[in-house]
């Protein structure tokens, strides 16, 4: 990731996850481990609560040995590996957008979701069945 990048996303996270996640209790600028510099990958739904967080700054092309820590959405989760163990998704990068996986490899594959430049989605077709995430330029 180039210094380009992190510093595009900076001012991204806050606003991303402020509007986007309406239904969940009041974001704040950085989300504990979770700062302005990536996506974040949530234990729970936003119905639920979020719970504990993932952040997720470049490719992951598997979530195995990747663990969910406690943040400010609480710590339900927290400790578990992220590997199908996500719910819901927040991106805050302006121009780019982060695809979750269902099959991990150098090559991600299977059914995925796509989380748009400040984006926010509950996961469904990849929910408690993803393995990887990856990051494409949208502009």
């Amino acid at each position: 990731m180039n210094i380009k990048r992190i510093a595009t996303v900076a001012a991204a996270v806050t606003t991303g996850l402020g509007l986007a996640v309406a239904t969940a209790p009041a974001a704040s600028a950085t989300t504990g481990s979770c700062s302005y510099t990536n996506a974040c990958l949530f234990y729970n739904s936003s119905g639920h609560g979020l719970g504990a967080q993932f952040a997720h700054a470049g490719p992951v092309n598997n979530y195995a040995g990747s663990y969910f820590s406690a943040g400010p959405y609480g710590s339900n989760g927290a400790g578990l590996e992220v590997k199908n163990h996500a719910a819901s998704v927040a991106n805050g990068d302006p121009h780019w957008q982060i695809t979750i996986w269902e099959r991990s490899g150098d090559t991600p594959w299977g059914n995925h979701e796509s989380i748009r430049p400040y984006g926010f989605r509950d996961l469904t077709v990849v929910q408690n069945d993803n393995a990887a995430g990856t990051w494409q330029y949208v502009g």
